[in-house]
């Protein structure tokens, strides 16, 4: 099944995957896995139309309220979806692997180029567990999208194709603002967007979260070599046992070492991050937590791929009635 934002034509769409159709043979990382299936295109039902968020009406904004949570969409294992197009017109692509009916989302690659070691992570995560099915929970699926940003990722850009929007000041939630600070501590105009979600990446990947409604976000970015944990309760306690099976540094206790910037949880930034993804996942009840990688080189898939297998294991645990 493939699930067709509805940002995005369908005869557009349709277009595409007959293209990436044709060009077959390759796994989807280019590593070498096995490739995924993809169903021919589908029309879109006015059912699937009506779980997403309406477009906001003349006048209105792009963070009028979030659409309200409705029942999930369960994609079929071994399959992808385009859940939208970026802003350049490059499709944002979700890989699922699992049959379980609670989700796991995985993210590489929002901040783009600069970060591109967190999109070679997050394919190297996919491959393995492509190769390795009976390393997933059978009451969990893993939902992939290795390459957030692919505008700024080919153009060698943190920001998104107009080089102003920042993808991860973007979200809505509280304490967004139109002109924030960068990764660097930087205070530039525009960062944030006009408004919250006022991009087309943050828009589909808005909806998508909001129709599977998954039980974890993982996302990755560099570097730092720090967690920030994902609230309280669940989520927290797979914050802290990612933390001690990566080695990043979790503020407020867990893991080892320090961040990359050295000192205690108030200076791991050093400045405030406002519209940001995580915030809102928490905002509107989702678990979640950004890993930021210790190198801006190296995927440190070594660290990553047993503290992804731990944080599976309890989230497996706590959900294994619906297996």
């Amino acid at each position: 099944m493939v699930w067709i934002s509805r940002l995005v034509p369908v005869a557009l769409a349709a277009a595409l995957l007959s293209v990436l159709a044709l060009m077959g043979g390759q796994s989807a990382s280019g590593q070498g896995a096995q490739p995924l299936s993809t169903p021919a295109p589908i029309s879109v039902s006015s059912e699937v139309l009506a779980q997403a968020s309406p477009p906001a009406e003349a006048g209105g904004s792009a963070s009028d309220a979030d659409p309200a949570p409705a029942p999930r969409w369960q994609p079929a294992a071994g399959t992808e979806s385009i859940i939208g197009f970026s802003s350049a017109g490059r499709p944002l692509t979700v890989y699922h692997l699992g049959n379980g009916l609670e989700s796991v989302f995985i993210m590489g690659g929002q901040h783009g180029g600069p970060e591109r070691n967190t999109t070679q992570l997050a394919w190297q995560l996919f491959d393995y567990f492509n190769a390795n099915s009976g390393a997933i929970p059978p009451n969990l699926r893993l939902d992939f999208l290795p390459e957030a940003n692919p505008d700024g990722l080919a153009l060698g850009s943190r920001q998104f194709a107009g080089g102003i929007v920042d993808p991860n000041r973007n979200w809505g939630g509280d304490g967004w603002l139109p002109d924030t600070w960068d990764s660097n501590g930087v205070f530039r105009l525009g960062l944030g967007g006009p408004e919250p979600f006022s991009e087309p990446e943050t828009q589909a990947l808005r909806d998508y979260l909001l129709m599977t409604r998954p039980l974890l976000t993982i996302n990755y970015h560099s570097r730092g070599g720090f967690l920030f944990r994902g609230g309280t309760g669940l989520s927290s306690r797979i914050s802290e046992a990612y933390a001690d099976a990566s080695r990043y540094y979790l503020p407020g206790g867990g893991g080892g070492g320090a961040p990359a910037g050295g000192g205690g949880a108030g200076s791991v930034l050093g400045y405030r991050a406002t519209g940001s993804m995580n915030v809102w996942l928490r905002s509107v009840g989702l678990g979640g937590f950004l890993i930021e990688l210790a190198t801006s080189t190296d995927s440190e898939y070594g660290r990553n791929l047993p503290a992804v297998q731990a944080a599976l294991a309890i989230l497996s645990s706590e959900t294994a009635s619906l297996a």
